[in-house]
């Protein structure tokens, strides 16, 4: 009889230091896009994000007539009837001005996925402080965050709701970045070069 009881107290003791050790995990795990979702910040997100694109197509717009005048200009110079020579040379600045569009779009995909990039990396230095005080709380070393990589994890070490709640006692505030969403004048101005002095240098 002595010996149940203590093999049923030793199991207890057991179970009661399996919950302790769960509860005061040294990692916590939080969703940045539950979070993101949550508090507002992703609507803040996409509409920054979209509204950089919208400069950016601008921009390429610009650059497109731009290219396109270049070249009307060009042969409007050479008159109707061109020579294998001028044919040859209006050919080059097609193909010329066909890479510099191509360039300056590419200018413009970097750009929109660095801005992307600023805007997330940003959200998650406002998250910072307010997930590190309730991992502390809950006696956590590190905060880790969800990705397509986690198979599984112990809803007991998740604070996305902590954080979430915390968040929007503060009020959500608008995510900034000092990144610029758009190609900058000088490569806007390399992209649009007259084609002509590209080609005769």
């Amino acid at each position: 009889m002595l010996f149940k009881i203590a093999a049923i107290t030793l199991m207890l003791i057991s179970l009661s230091a399996c919950d302790q050790l769960q509860s005061t995990s040294n990692t916590a795990i939080l969703d940045l896009d539950v979070i993101a979702k949550a508090t507002g910040q992703a609507d803040v997100i996409k509409q920054q994000i979209e509204q950089a694109n919208a400069e950016l197509n601008a921009q390429l717009t610009t650059i497109s007539s731009q290219l396109n005048e270049q070249l009307a200009d060009e042969k409007k110079k050479m008159g109707k009837k061109l020579s294998k020579d001028e044919q040859q040379k209006l050919q080059q600045l097609s193909v010329l001005a066909n890479q510099k569009m191509q360039q300056a779009r590419q200018i413009a995909s970097q750009k929109s996925q660095q801005y992307r990039a600023a805007l997330i990396q940003q959200l998650r230095l406002n998250i910072k402080p307010i997930a590190e005080k309730i991992a502390l709380a809950r006696g956590a070393d590190i905060v880790v965050t969800t990705n397509n990589t986690t198979i599984w994890f112990n809803p007991k070490i998740d604070i996305t709701d902590e954080v979430i709640a915390a968040v929007r006692a503060q009020g959500s505030s608008t995510v900034t970045t000092s990144t610029d969403a758009t190609p900058t004048e000088t490569q806007a101005e390399a992209a649009a070069e007259p084609t002509a002095e590209k080609t005769e240098k």
